[in-house]
């Protein structure tokens, strides 16, 4: 996890809609300078499972802490990333981010 002062909240996404969006096959990224802070969402029809759903989130997160970031970086997974390994999530979020 982020420490709380880096994880956006609720209010935040709205301002979100002015930044980037970078759409990949399993995970689409919103990137603004705009809005200081980081969120990962998977959502019910991601994977309707809780453990999955945080399975994948920690996956993410993980991943995400291993690449430099820009000022925000919001990550929505799509419903094919609940199938992907660690290394996979990894290099497409890399690729997505560079």
């Amino acid at each position: 996890m982020f420490p709380r002062r880096k994880r956006l909240q609720r209010a935040d996404f709205a301002r979100l809609a002015r930044g980037k969006r970078l759409n990949s096959r399993h995970f689409s990224v919103t990137v603004s300078p705009h809005v200081v802070g980081y969120a990962v969402v998977v959502s019910t029809k991601t994977a309707r499972l809780a453990s999955a759903r945080h399975l994948l989130k920690r996956r993410v997160l993980a991943a995400l802490r291993a690449l430099p970031l820009p000022a925000s970086v919001v990550v929505f997974a799509k419903e094919s990333a609940t199938n992907l390994s660690f290394a996979e999530i990894k290099t497409e979020l890399a690729t997505l981010l560079s």
